[in-house]
């Protein structure tokens, strides 16, 4: 049997007292929001404006080099999937950290760094490419937005936090057969359209890279503030729920690992299983309705009304960005390297591919605990600041000079509550 990834790091061992986290958390957003309301009443960022960099775009878009990554990304993936589907149902099968860490913790620092890259490496594109089914690619969106893609973050979740004996390989055969019978019959039918709203991975990525110094405008790289990405950037439709569903999971992975939930869900009569499903939809409904209800005094203000759901949920890319670096950078440290040295033997029968199997894990960054936790907090405050900042610079754009304080106080109080409660859960 296998023990379950996600839960693995240091969340407990933060020996920063959380009340004084809490406060000055709570405390210094509201001092950003009293300055950003004191120094301007009109957009800075809504404009693009970045250096171009046509040197660097005609690099990246060199298609031998895009076909070497594309490739070296598949064949990693290969050897993964062949674990997944050969290997022994150890502890020791690479696949599970792969998915868990690797791809879906690894997404995080990749799009941060280096932008929209997944789009150009990501294996479903590469496998379509090869056949041919993506020669015209379409700019269009498709109607539903990013709706889709929101609904297959959230299944994923699920698997990875509530889904009984999720680490196993006979469970996820089922769950990949299924994210794969899903991602290509909808390309083979829809398009690249369809991998942009419904490939979960992708669309994290994706949203990821809104904070990232890189944006590409009419066909040119350009370095850019990336507080003026985020906020120039037009969103897409069902934003909004992709950061919802994003904020919320993280939120239930730090709730269901606190000694309170453990304890309540042990004692319970209840499967596991389902108080791990309501626990998971509570936190992602509690994030979507202060969320809206945010939203909503902005847009009651707004003359004539218009949904502006889409367009603040830009504000909360930092957010998102911020939590899964502070909740998940030392699961990426650690488990990251296990995952390396178990790849080379992916039937797990003894075998050094890659000449990584007799290396041991480096555990050093606990020698620096508190460094590790004050970093943890300036990510999580850092975070919000910043996305006090977007929202801020977003709003104006819209509301009428007379009203542009007092609409956005409520979008104040949900993100000192996003702060403290993310604090809280991050230290319990």
């Amino acid at each position: 049997m296998l023990v379950p990834l996600h839960g693995v790091g240091s969340r407990q061992d933060l020996p920063l007292p959380l009340e004084l986290v809490a406060l000055g958390a709570g405390l210094t957003l509201a001092i950003t929001f009293i300055l950003v309301l004191r120094s301007w009443g009109d957009p800075k960022w809504c404009e693009f404006r970045g250096r171009p960099l046509p040197g660097l775009t005609r690099l990246v878009d060199n298609p031998i080099l895009q076909w070497v990554l594309r490739l070296v990304v598949l064949g990693v993936f290969a050897v993964a999937i062949l674990a997944l589907v050969a290997g022994k149902d150890k502890i020791s099968n690479p696949f599970p950290g792969f998915l868990f860490v690797w791809v879906w913790v690894g997404l995080v620092p990749v799009s941060l760094v280096g932008g929209h890259l997944w789009r150009t490496l990501n294996p479903v594109r590469t496998l379509l490419l090869w056949r041919g089914a993506l020669r015209r690619e379409s700019q269009e969106p498709l109607p539903m937005g990013l709706y889709p893609a929101a609904l297959g973050l959230l299944a994923f979740t699920w698997l990875e936090l509530v889904q009984p004996d999720r680490a196993t390989t006979q469970v996820l055969k089922w769950w990949a057969l299924a994210f794969a019978a899903a991602m290509l019959a909808g390309a083979l039918v829809a398009g690249p359209r369809w991998i942009s709203s419904a490939e979960p991975f992708e669309t994290f990525a994706s949203t990821m890279a809104r904070m990232s110094p890189w944006q590409r405008r009419e066909g040119v790289l350009h370095l850019v503030n990336p507080l003026r990405h985020v906020s120039s950037a037009v969103p897409r439709r069902g934003l909004w729920a992709v950061c919802c569903v994003l904020l919320g999971s993280t939120a239930f992975d730090s709730l269901s690992n606190g000694p309170w939930w453990i304890r309540t869900t042990q004692s319970a009569a209840v499967p596991s299983w389902l108080t791990g499903t309501l626990g998971l939809a509570a936190c992602v409904a509690l994030v979507t309705l202060t969320f809206w209800w945010g939203v909503r005094a902005v847009e009651h203000a707004v003359s004539p009304r218009q949904p502006l759901m889409d367009s603040l949920a830009r504000s909360m890319v930092p957010i998102v960005a911020g939590y899964a670096l502070a909740h998940y950078a030392t699961l990426l440290v650690l488990e990251g390297q296990r995952v390396a040295i178990n790849l080379s033997d992916p039937l797990v029968r003894g075998d050094n591919w890659f000449g990584t199997a007799e290396m041991g894990v480096n555990g050093a960054i606990f020698d620096y605990t508190t460094v590790v936790a004050w970093g943890q907090v300036l990510l999580i405050v850092g975070a919000h600041v910043v996305g006090v900042l977007s929202a801020h610079d977003i709003a104006v754009r819209y509301l009428p000079r007379e009203r542009w304080r007092s609409a956005q106080l409520p979008l104040l109080a949900v993100m000192v509550l996003y702060t403290c409660g993310g604090l809280f859960l991050l230290f319990a």
